[in-house]
C-alpha cells in the first residue's frame, strides 16, 4: 500500500516530465528536418548562382579577347561557359526555392537571351567597329541585367536563410517557455507530494526513531501508534511486539545474570585456594575471599609479588597459558609469619579461540603440605640410599673376596651362586647411586659446571665415547650436525649422562644391524634441539607423557630396567633451563630429544 501511495504521488510529476520530453523530441525532430532541408536547398541554389556568375564573367572575358584579336577559339570557350550557365539556370527554373521565383527566373532568362544574341553578333561579325558597337550597346547592358538578376537572387536566398534562422530561434523560445511552465507545474506538484508524504510517512518514521532512541537508553516501555494499515503500520506493530519481547527478555536476563553472579560468587568462595581474575591492563576484576585474605596478609596495599606480576605480564603478551607440571615453579611466600608454597597456574582468557586475550585468571594452589611431603620423601630416599650404600659396599667387597678364593677354595656351584650374588649387588649399588643422584638433582644441591660448547663438539664427543659400546652390541652410531648452529652453555658431564641414557635405551630397542642417529638442529624458538633417533618399535602415544616419570616402565617391555634413567635425564635438562620430550618418527622408531637455550639468545626455551 505504501508503494502504491508513493507511485500515485509521483505519477503526475512523471507524466508532466514525459509530456515535456515527448514534445521536445517531436518538435526538435521536425524542426531539424525542416531546417536541414531548407538550408540545403538554399545552399544548392547559392552554389548554382555562383557558378552562373563565374560562367558569365568567363564569357565576357572571351568576348573581350575576341575584340582584342587575341584568341582563335573564343567561340568554343564561350559555348562551354554558356552551357554551364544554361544548365544551372535550367535547374533554378525547375526547382524554385524563393518567393517571386517565376518572374525573377523569367527576367534572368530574358537577360541571358539578350546576352547570347549580342555575343553571337560579335562572334559572327567581321568589322571591329561594328563588334565594339554591339558590345557597348547590347552586350554590356544585357550582362548588367544578368548580374543584377543574379544579385537579386542571392539577396533573396540570404533573406530566406535569415528568415529560417529567426523561425528556429522563435521556436526555441517557445519551447523554452513551455518547458519552464512544465517544470513550474512539476515543482508545484512535487512540493505538494513532499508535504503530503512528509505527514503520512515521515511522521511515523520520526515517531519510530524517537522510540528507538528511548529504547537505546534502557527505556523499554515505549510504544508507537499504529496510524495506518500499510507497511508503516506493519512496521509500527512489529516494533511494539519487539519492545514487548525485549522487556520480557530483559527481565528474564536480569534474573539469569543475578542468579549466575550469585552462583559464581558462591563457587569462588567455596575454593580454599586464592583465585584472581585480571583484565588486559593488569587490574583485578574479581577475586575470592581466599585471595582477599592472601592480599591482606602479603601487603597492606593489596599488591601481588613482582614475580607473579612478571609471569602474568608474559602470559598476556605471549597469549600462552602458564601451567607448570612440577614443584620447581612454586613460589615461597611469607604469609602470617609462616613460609608457604604456592604453585601459580595462569590461564589466558579469550572470547573465542582466535580472539585477542582480554585478561588472565590466576590460581595459587597451596602446595605447602605436598612440598613438605616431597622434601620428606626426597630426604628419605637420599638417607635410605646413603645408609644402604655403606653395608652394601661391605657385602660387595666380601663377595668379591670370596670369588677371588682369598678365604679358601670354592666348588663350581658355590662360584655360580657367588657370581649371581655379586651381579645383584652391583645392580643394587647402581640403583642406589641413581637414587642419590636423583635426590641431589631434585633438591637442587649439585652445582652445574657450565661452559660454552659448540653442538658439533658436543655430539662428536658423545659419538666417540659411545661408539665402542654401540658397535659391541651390533648397532651403528652416527652423528649429524648442520653448520651455523649457535653454541650452548652446558655442563658437559651432566649432558653426557643424558646422551648416554638416550643411546643406551636406543641400543635396547633398535634391531640388530640398525643405525642410531644423534643429531642437532635449530629449534623453532631459536634454541638448539638435540635428538637421538632409533628405528625401534617406538613409544605408544598413551605412554609418552609418563615416560619420564620415576620408576615408570612401558607395560609389556621385556627389557630390564628400573625406570629412573629418563627421570634423571629430565632433571638434568630442566636444571639447564631446557625441556625434554619424545616423539615417534614418521616412518618408525622413536626420537628422544631435549632443547637447550642458545648461548646469548636471552630467552628460555
Amino acid at each position: 500500500m505504501l508503494r502504491a501511495r508513493l507511485f500515485l504521488n509521483l505519477v503526475p510529476f512523471l507524466v508532466i516530465l514525459l509530456a515535456i520530453g515527448v514534445y521536445a523530441v517531436v518538435l526538435f525532430s521536425r524542426l531539424t528536418s525542416s531546417v536541414d532541408a531548407t538550408i540545403s536547398r538554399h545552399h544548392e541554389s547559392l552554389i548554382a548562382l555562383q557558378k552562373m556568375g563565374d560562367a558569365l564573367t568567363r564569357m565576357d572575358r572571351q568576348i573581350v579577347m575576341v575584340l582584342a584579336s587575341r584568341t582563335n577559339n573564343a567561340a568554343q570557350a564561350f559555348a562551354t561557359q554558356n552551357a554551364i550557365f544554361s544548365q544551372n539556370l535550367k535547374g533554378q527554373s525547375q526547382n524554385p526555392t524563393i518567393p517571386r521565383a517565376d518572374a525573377l527566373i523569367q527576367r534572368l532568362e530574358t537577360s541571358h537571351h539578350d546576352f547570347q544574341s549580342a555575343a553571337a553578333a560579335i562572334l559572327n561579325g567581321e568589322g571591329l567597329s561594328e563588334q565594339i558597337a554591339v558590345y557597348e550597346e547590347k552586350l554590356l547592358p544585357a550582362k548588367a541585367a544578368v548580374e543584377e538578376s543574379l544579385a537579386e537572387c542571392r539577396r533573396i536566398h540570404h533573406e530566406a536563410v535569415l528568415a529560417t534562422s529567426l523561425e528556429v530561434r522563435a521556436t526555441g523560445e517557445q519551447m523554452k517557455f513551455w518547458m519552464v511552465v512544465g517544470l513550474m507545474v512539476a515543482l508545484i506538484i512535487s512540493s505538494y507530494a513532499y508535504y503530503h508524504l512528509g505527514r503520512s510517512i515521515l511522521d511515523p518514521i520520526q515517531a519510530l526513531t524517537r522510540a528507538t532512541r528511548e529504547m537505546a537508553e534502557d527505556k523499554f516501555d515505549q510504544t508507537v501508534p499504529v496510524a495506518s494499515r500499510d507497511e508503516l503500520g506493519e512496521l509500527a506493530g512489529a516494533f511494539n511486539r519487539m519492545a514487548a519481547q525485549l522487556r520480557s527478555y530483559r527481565q528474564n536476563t536480569s534474573e539469569q545474570i543475578l542468579r549466575l553472579h550469585r552462583t559464581m560468587e558462591t563457587t569462588l568462595a567455596s575454593f580454599p585456594d586464592p583465585i584472581f581474575v585480571f583484565n588486559r591492563h593488569g587490574d583485578i576484576e574479581l577475586k575470592n575471599p581466599a585471595a582477599e585474605e592472601l592480599l591482606t596478609q602479603l601487603h597492606p596495599d593489596g599488591g601481588l609479588p613482582a614475580s607473579l606480576e612478571k609471569l602474568m605480564a608474559a602470559a598476556r603478551s605471549e597469549g600462552r597459558d602458564f601451567l607448570p607440571q612440577d614443584f620447581k615453579a612454586a613460589l615461597e611466600l611469607n604469609v602470617g609469619n609462616e613460609d608457604r608454597h604456592f604453585l601459580p597456574r595462569i590461564v589466558v582468557m579469550r572470547h573465542g579461540r582466535e580472539d585477542d586475550p582480554w585478561g588472565v585468571a590466576l590460581v595459587l594452589y597451596d602446595i605447602t603440605r605436598f612440598r613438605l611431603m616431597d622434601d620428606i620423601k626426597t630426604n628419605l630416599v637420599a638417607t635410605v640410599s646413603h645408609e644402604l650404600k655403606t653395608p652394601l659396599t661391605s657385602v660387595r667387597m666380601v663377595l668379591h673376596m670370596l670369588l677371588e678364593k682369598a678365604l679358601g677354595p670354592l666348588t663350581s656351584r658355590q662360584q655360580d651362586l657367588l657370581r649371581t650374588a655379586c651381579d645383584d649387588a652391583e645392580r643394587l649399588l647402581r640403583i642406589l647411586n641413581t637414587l642419590l643422584d636423583l635426590a641431589r638433582l631434585e633438591q637442587g644441591t649439585p652445582e652445574l659446571q657450565k661452559e660454552e660448547t659448540a653442538p658439533a663438539d658436543l655430539i662428536r664427543n658423545v659419538v666417540e665415547e659411545m661408539n665402542e659400546t654401540v658397535v659391541a652390541r651390533g648397532r651403528r652410531l652416527r652423528g649429524d650436525v648442520p653448520e651455523g648452529l649457535p653454541p650452548v652453555s652446558v655442563d658437559r658431564h651432566r649432558i653426557g649422562h643424558v646422551f648416554s641414557n638416550f643411546i643406551t635405551n636406543a641400543i635396547k630397542h633398535a634391531p640388530s644391524g640398525s643405525e642410531i642417529l644423534v643429531r642437532a638442529t635449530r629449534a623453532e624458538d631459536g634454541g638448539v634441539q638435540f635428538c637421538v633417533a632409533d628405528p625401534g618399535p617406538g613409544v605408544p602415544e598413551e605412554y609418552q607423557s609418563r615416560i619420564f616419570d620415576r620408576f615408570f616402565r612401558v607395560p609389556g617391555q621385556e627389557k630390564r630396567g628400573v625406570g629412573l634413567g629418563l627421570s634423571i635425564a629430565r632433571e638434568i635438562v630442566l636444571a639447564h633451563g631446557g625441556h625434554i620430550g619424545v616423539r615417534n618418527a614418521p616412518d618408525q622408531g622413536s626420537e628422544f630429544f631435549f632443547v637447550l637455550r642458545a648461548d646469548g639468545s636471552g630467552a628460555d626455551v
